[in-house]
């Protein structure tokens, strides 16, 4: 791609922080799959529409920025910083100002993503959130992003 600053992850950003829902959906295909750490997963416009409605209800302010974007036809990698202040919607949090970073996966189909993923470290935001650590731990455990395989006994057998 010779112009990064029209890649799909860019366009996502400048629509998310316009907070104009359909700028956002506008990024993505009506079959796409979005995996938010925060919320989890949604499919289709309907879904992700919901989604990015209630992101907006539960934050005053919102800043997206892609710090560094790799793409080719089917995929964008963005690198980003987003920072965001809770609003009184989350009475536990309101207030609270987050400012951390991660790293975006954008498949895309015919310039538009198909299939959303994203990669942070969710259990500090969670914790800077003010979410009581017990409380992480659930959510971490309802909806894990490790994979654990434990030896089997013929395993430790041997």
């Amino acid at each position: 791609m010779t112009n990064l600053e029209a890649s799909v992850a860019h366009r996502f950003a400048s629509s998310f922080n316009s907070r104009d829902v359909d700028r956002v959906l506008a990024c993505f295909s009506p079959d796409a799959h979005y995996r938010d750490l925060f919320y989890g997963m949604f499919a289709g416009h309907d879904q992700i529409r919901a989604l990015f409605e209630r992101m907006y209800a539960e934050g005053d302010h919102h800043e997206w920025t892609m710090t560094r974007v790799v793409a080719d036809q089917n995929c964008t990698l963005g690198e980003w910083r987003f920072t965001l202040t809770v609003s009184a919607a989350v009475p536990a949090s309101a207030g609270r100002t987050l400012t951390f970073t991660g790293v975006s996966v954008f498949e895309t189909r015919d310039g538009l993503c198909h299939h959303y993923r994203e990669h942070f470290d969710r259990g500090a935001a969670l914790h800077a959130l003010g979410i009581r650590p017990a409380a992480v731990a659930a959510i971490l455990a309802r909806r894990p992003t490790v994979e654990v395989t434990t030896p089997t006994s013929t395993m430790l057998a041997t």
